[in-house]
C-alpha cells in the first residue's frame, strides 16, 4: 500500500464515509477497499493495484499478530488486498487505524 492508498483512507474517515464490512459498497457505505476503489470503475482489481502500489503476490502478515488484539488467530499470511479486507471485517479497524497500521513495504 502506498502513501496514496494510506491518504485516501484517512480523507475518508474525516469525511465522515459510513464504513462497513462484507460489502465493497453498500447503502452508501464502503469497505476499505471500497474506499481506494471508488471512481477507478467497475471495481477494477489490477487498476486499483497498481494506482495504490499493492504488490499481486506479495505476502504479508497481519500488524495485530501475537497482540492482545489478535482474537482471530491472524498466523495466515495473506495477500495485501486480503489483508485489507481482514484488517476491516475482521478487525473491524478504522479506516484510520488500517491507513497508521498497515505494514510498510519492505523489500525482498
Amino acid at each position: 500500500m502506498n502513501q496514496e492508498a494510506r491518504d485516501k483512507l484517512v480523507e475518508a474517515e474525516l469525511a465522515g464515509v459510513k464504513q462497513i464490512k462484507g460489502n465493497f459498497s453498500h447503502s452508501g457505505g464502503r469497505c476499505a477497499l471500497g474506499v481506494l476503489g471508488f471512481g477507478l470503475g467497475n471495481n477494477n482489481a489490477k487498476e486499483l493495484m497498481i494506482k495504490y502500489g499493492f504488490i499481486e503476490h506479495k505476502l504479508c502478515k497481519c500488524p495485530l499478530l501475537n497482540t492482545d488484539l489478535d482474537t482471530y488467530s491472524c498466523s495466515t499470511r495473506m495477500t495485501e488486498t486480503q489483508l485489507v479486507v481482514h484488517m476491516n471485517d475482521d478487525h473491524s479497524m478504522s479506516f484510520l487505524d488500517i491507513a497508521r497500521k498497515f505494514p510498510e513495504p519492505t523489500n525482498g
